[in-house]
């Protein structure tokens, strides 16, 4: 039997929109780190490219050389906080890696009623995360006065957080009942938290990587999950290091899965799966 020839596919050559070189995307990377201790490594180069090609055709800028040339010029600083949101990752939703929220509502019940309870969370996104910490505080303590702080560097979802207006198939993630309890339906068929809920959050733009905080109380429990895998080492350790004295003595801080403090026992130790307390000292 003949073989038949093997078949050669034409080789399809994707051009991109606008030239971005290996230096370009040094330069983004050296600005995000230095505004925001986010690290890029290189497999992030095509991530980078979609996030940031829209705000060079609606600036009508001719490529990334000129769009971080415009960055480090003094009229390109308002163009800072467009480029730091579009960087940001905001992957959230209501009850996310649901095993801590027993736990802070344990935590909550043996601190009682009798004083305010504060909550910070510290990467709050589009504010699914406040929310649903607000949701269990009243759960495990009715009647408690609760207030919870939301902070994010990336200013439009703090916006969207303000708001409390969810699409439907969000809103269907939160336990049985919580959705009539704590939320109105829109007339475009959307979700609003009620207003008791919205009144005890504050949303305010703070950047983890400065030094100077805005937050001076103390908190019982601080939540900051799933952002600090995006910093090295040593900024993790001036965060953590930050933390420490806003959370009170009997404070928790919360993490996500997959970070891991070891490094900062002077500040922390490991009290069960993700959840950390304050370190004993002698």
């Amino acid at each position: 039997m003949n073989k038949l020839p093997p078949v050669v596919l034409p080789k399809i050559e994707f051009t991109r929109e606008f030239a971005f070189s290996d230096a370009d995307f040094e330069r983004i990377r050296k600005l995000i780190y230095k505004e925001a201790g986010i690290s890029l490594n290189p497999s992030k180069k095509d991530m980078v490219y979609g996030r940031l090609v829209r705000r060079i055709r609606e600036l009508k800028l001719p490529g990334f050389a000129a769009y971080v040339d415009f960055l480090e010029s003094i009229s390109g600083k308002r163009e800072f906080e467009q480029f730091v949101n579009a960087l940001t990752t905001n992957l959230t939703f209501f009850f996310r890696e649901e095993h801590h929220f027993p736990l802070l509502a344990e935590h909550l019940k043996k601190k009682g009623s009798s004083g305010e309870l504060a909550i910070w969370c510290a990467a709050s996104s589009t504010g699914e995360e406040p929310y649903s910490l607000a949701i269990t505080a009243l759960e495990a303590v009715p009647g408690a006065r609760i207030s919870v702080l939301a902070t994010d560097l990336d200013t439009s979802v703090l916006e969207t957080g303000r708001k409390g207006i969810y699409a439907a198939d969000k809103v269907a993630r939160l336990p049985p009942g919580y959705a009539a309890k704590y939320f109105d339906k829109q007339p475009d068929g959307s979700f609003q938290a009620k207003a008791q809920l919205r009144n005890m959050i504050t949303f305010q733009r703070l950047n983890l990587v400065e030094t100077n905080w805005s937050v001076k109380r103390q908190f019982d429990a601080i939540f900051c999950r799933n952002v600090m895998i995006y910093f090295d080492r040593d900024t993790q350790f001036g965060v953590l290091k930050r933390f420490a004295p806003l959370l009170k003595p009997d404070g928790l801080l919360f993490v996500g899965h997959s970070e891991n403090f070891y490094f900062a026992s002077d500040y922390f130790h490991l009290r069960g799966k993700t959840v950390y307390e304050h370190a004993k000292k002698p």
